[in-house]
């Protein structure tokens, strides 16, 4: 009987070590008992739940945000107008300058010339102003200078005519209508303002009101 125990007890050691390197050691699956109750409301279906709530949430925001960027940049709509006959013509020295498209494009405005030089070799000013405010203060344009193709310069060759002179400048939108004066020695005013149709209209000042 004691010889029997015996042999038991060393059975039961020898499958202990054997179970204790299957269990530690054989890569095998091992089932690790949640530190939360079973009847805790902190599931994982509940974490998952609020992980994707909390994406979708994020998801929206950024959404709503592009959607309202987006509205913003929208009312900034573009208007353009190219003229058959030109609004308006002025002279500049010996020079015919004439405007023949408009176009707005947010707060940038830039109006297209054409210049026909007259009978002498000469450098043509930019004197077009904007009138920026009822004092009468004045707005130089953005572009410099007229820069001819043939010279690089503001130095035009006579008798040529020359297009797509283009002058760019910074406007408020929302103040319109703009007037503008063609400075120098002519001095003409003219009003730009924007159509529903998305063209551009230039005509002379309103005398009253």
């Amino acid at each position: 009987m004691k010889r029997a125990l015996i042999i038991l007890t060393s059975i039961a050691v020898v499958l202990g070590v054997i179970a204790f390197f299957v269990v530690f050691y054989g890569g095998g699956t091992y089932v690790v008992n949640s530190p939360l109750p079973s009847d805790s409301t902190y599931s994982s279906s509940t974490i998952a739940t609020a992980s994707s709530t909390s994406s979708s949430t994020l998801a929206n925001a950024s959404s709503s945000a592009s959607s309202t960027d987006s509205g913003a940049s929208s009312t900034l709509a573009d208007y353009a107008s190219t003229y058959a006959q030109s609004p308006i013509t002025w002279m500049e020295g010996n020079e015919t300058i004439s405007i023949t498209d408009a176009n707005l494009n947010g707060s940038q405005l830039t109006l297209t010339l054409t210049v026909q030089m007259g009978s002498v070799a000469e450098c043509l000013p930019l004197n077009i102003r904007l009138v920026a405010d009822e004092e009468g203060d004045l707005t130089a344009p953005l572009t410099a200078q007229f820069t001819f193709p043939d010279s690089g310069t503001c130095e035009g060759t006579p008798g040529v005519l020359y297009n797509d002179q283009q002058i760019v400048f910074n406007v408020d939108p929302t103040s319109l209508p703009l007037v503008f004066t063609t400075g120098g020695t002519s001095n003409k005013f003219f009003e730009l303002s924007t159509t529903p149709q998305g063209g551009i209209t230039i005509t002379p000042p309103p005398t009253s009101g």
